[in-house]
């Protein structure tokens, strides 16, 4: 009989917590933010974003200018084909295919290039936005706030998407 005794009493402390803890959770102070939202309409998201997009134009005007002079060459072998002999048909083809090569090069490299100068943006945005969200959760009172993408229900009352983005407006 005394081997039923600390069972029992190990399952009904078990059992006076699992009750205790819905008014413990009741007074959790949630909140969410949509963090496209964040992106999107704070000061800091347009600035990083436009950062991005000058970066990808630039690329892509390099891009443009290597593709263009790649064109130009291979209309001209186009062109000269029937006057050429075979050795100058070979040495274009080669040429061609070096510039090619230098082209496919030259986008890889802009494509690491972009790839991480996005990163290193969006890890200083994420670094700044955080500080931000810890501040408004400790001035306000929230034990938790989390990313909206992450959950399955929402309640629109726990949305403090544009407190966030006023908080971060006003402080970065």
């Amino acid at each position: 009989m005394k081997k039923w005794i600390v069972p029992t009493v190990a399952a009904f402390a078990v059992c006076m917590m699992a009750a205790a803890l819905p008014a413990a959770a009741a007074d959790l102070k949630i909140g969410y933010i949509v963090t496209p939202r964040l992106l999107a309409e704070s000061k800091l998201g347009k600035e990083s974003s436009a950062k991005l997009k000058a970066k990808a134009e630039s690329a892509e005007k390099g891009l443009e200018k290597k593709m263009t002079e790649l064109k130009k060459l291979q209309d001209d072998i186009t062109k000269r084909m029937a006057v050429l002999n075979d050795q100058e048909k070979a040495k274009l083809g080669e040429e061609y295919e070096r510039q090619a090569r230098d082209a496919k090069r030259m986008k890889e490299d802009a494509q690491r290039d972009f790839d991480k100068t996005r990163t290193e943006i969006e890890n200083d945005m994420m670094t700044k936005f955080r500080s931000v969200i810890e501040k408004f959760a400790k001035d306000n009172g929230y034990d938790l706030v989390l990313d909206a993408g992450t959950l399955l229900y929402i309640s629109q009352k726990a949305d403090v998407t544009s407190e966030v983005i006023q908080l971060a407006d006003k402080s970065l």
